[in-house]
């Protein structure tokens, strides 16, 4: 008979059986921490349990007690905090600050005006510059609780040195500000155009700052006293530098007095593996999100919209994640497109980071998505970028290139996409549609040539201007040397595999800026685009929606080169594989 016994694991295997799963455990959760800015009961000196919370965001943003794993909740409430984050978790096991389920967590740089508004109109103690000019003006006297951010003490000493950069009704609602900026000079191509020299020059829905006096005025229909009004007063709500393994998700952030330099709201530094996740950042003076410095951070399902100058900054970063977030109604302020402004703006030197789904709309006399000097191995795919006052993508003198693919860029004041002095840059499977210019690709100059770009299998539809006797646009710049040359001086830009819709008018491809040339002209002068084809495509516009029209004969199209095929679906179908937009 065998020996049952020999199937009896002996306690030295069992435990050597136990150390072994025990290795490769779940690691046990961690803690949980509370925030309550709204109960009474809640105090910093807690110890930040449910029934004993804290009573601040910083509190618990420097706690010494969070470990690896933690989290802390905060519940609903509006708190009033600059708050600088000074604790890290450990791969694997982040420290998490989330809103509690269904919560409005809002941090805010501002301060509300209390106290009573006067009357100017009518009043006679000024004179008015035209009858009425002052019947909605009213005033009243700032107090030293908005010029208390330690960022500005230096420039709070002097008094008649104090300033005020935005004011906001109802707490959406922005002033136009009425007079100079201190810290954005009124420069030809620079920074901020002035609007309106002082107090005489007031128009609806704005304000003007005396400093001499720290009297605050606003025009505006009704009472300010009827309104919540508030001021920018510190220069960040969510700060942090040097951190590690951190997730903040579904918390929203408002209101800022910028402190000089183009800095932003909510601004992390030298930072790895931190999720910024449902964030909603909303009217800061500048930007709103930044990120510098930083290597496989990630920015996911966030609102980055109605900021002063741009929605998001990113510099110098390495393998960071930008997906799913909504970018629209940026630079409110109308800061120079030229300097800086937009959606988001990226510069310098990103490397390997990926923009991918998100919607960049609306934004105000600026680009959509705009990668700027010295960006590498960059990847803009999957995103719709609409109605921006500029171009929807910018890709702007970066010698180390990258993937510009399957975006849907349509009904932008500017370019659709626009590749200048890059090189290394492929711009493949977009629809580019309605803009006023479609792909374009130039040099600049000497010193930033445009090498190396490949333009393969996108859609274009009507990317010009319609005007009798006059048009501006053509769907493809795709530059092969100077307007003067009959030839191409340069050949190391190509295009193919892309389809052109024939259904407003008859397109155009020019090789440098001015000179037009039919497909069939473009082909045989410089033999590009030899597999391209013109077909009636046609697309409806319903308000700022699009929806493509099916065309037989779109599934055309090129292989694309095994690096660029894992981007795709399926790589051989022309122009985005977003055909409809909202979804």
């Amino acid at each position: 008979m065998p020996d049952d016994t020999a199937r009896i694991p002996s306690r030295l295997s069992i435990s050597l059986a136990l150390l072994i799963l025990g290795t490769f455990a779940v690691p046990a959760p961690g803690a949980t921490y509370y925030v309550d800015g709204q109960s009474p009961e809640a105090s910093d000196d807690h110890s930040g349990t449910a029934q004993a919370p804290w009573k601040t965001v910083s509190r618990a943003a420097g706690a010494e007690e969070l470990r690896p794993g933690d989290t802390v909740i905060i519940r609903a409430g509006v708190y009033r905090e600059d708050v600088e984050v000074t604790v890290s978790g450990e791969p694997g096991r982040p420290i998490t600050f989330a809103a509690a389920p269904h919560a409005r967590v809002v941090l805010k740089g501002s301060e509300p005006v209390r106290g009573t508004w006067t009357r100017m109109g009518g009043q006679g103690e000024v004179e008015e510059p035209y009858p009425n000019a002052f019947a909605d003006v009213w005033k009243i006297e700032l107090g030293e609780d908005f010029f208390i951010d330690p960022m500005f003490e230096h420039s709070y000493r002097d008094k008649s040195r104090r300033w005020v950069s935005q004011v906001f009704v109802d707490e959406t609602r922005h002033l136009q500000r009425i007079g100079p900026d201190p810290i954005y000079p009124n420069e030809p191509y620079l920074q901020l155009t002035t609007v309106g020299r002082g107090l005489a020059d007031l128009i609806q829905d704005s304000f003007f700052f005396d400093a001499s006096t720290q009297t605050l005025y606003v025009k505006m229909a009704g009472e300010p006293g009827w309104h919540v009004i508030e001021v920018g007063v510190r220069g960040f709500v969510l700060r942090g530098d040097e951190l590690h393994d951190l997730v903040f998700r579904g918390l929203e952030m408002r209101h800022n007095r910028q402190p000089g330099g183009q800095w932003s709201i909510v601004s992390f530094g030298n930072c790895q593996r931190v999720t910024l996740e449902r964030l909603r950042v909303y009217q800061a003076d500048f930007c709103g999100l930044g990120v510098g410095r930083s290597k496989d951070c990630t920015i996911r399902e966030c609102d980055l919209s109605y900021n002063g100058n741009t929605g998001l900054g990113m510099g110098e970063c390495e393998d960071c994640l930008v997906e799913r977030c909504t970018l629209l109604a940026n630079n409110y302020r109308r800061f120079h497109p030229g300097w800086h402004a937009g959606g988001m703006k990226c510069i310098p030197g990103n490397v390997r980071c990926t923009v991918r789904d998100c919607e960049v709309a609306y934004n105000v006399n600026s680009d959509g998505i705009w990668f700027d000097c010295e960006n590498a191995d960059v990847r803009i795919v999957g995103n719709v970028s609409h109605h921006n006052d500029g171009s929807g993508i910018f890709f702007e003198i970066n010698q180390g290139g990258g993937v510009i693919a399957d975006n849907l860029v349509y009904a932008n004041r500017g370019r659709g996409i626009y590749i200048s002095g890059s090189q290394k840059t492929w711009v493949v499977h977009n629809t580019v549609a309605f803009n006023h210019g479609g792909i374009v690709c130039m040099p600049r100059g000497a010193d930033w040539p445009l090498e190396d770009v490949h333009v393969r299998g996108n859609l274009f539809l009507a990317n010009r201007l319609a005007a009798d006797g006059f048009a501006r646009g053509a769907d493809l710049t795709l530059y092969m040397g100077a307007d003067e040359s009959p030839q191409r001086t340069v050949t190391g830009n190509h295009s193919d595999d892309n389809v052109f819709s024939t259904a407003s008018w008859t397109p155009s491809m020019r090789h440098s800026w001015n000179p037009d040339n039919t497909l069939a002209q473009w082909q045989e002068r410089f033999q590009e685009d030899l597999h391209s084809r013109l077909l009636p495509v046609a697309a409806e516009r319903h308000g700022t929606g699009f929806r493509l029209v099916p065309c037989d004969g779109l599934n055309l199209g090129g292989q694309l080169p095994d690096h660029l095929k894992k981007l795709f679906a399926e790589s051989n179908v022309v122009g985005s594989s977003r055909t409809t937009w909202p979804e």
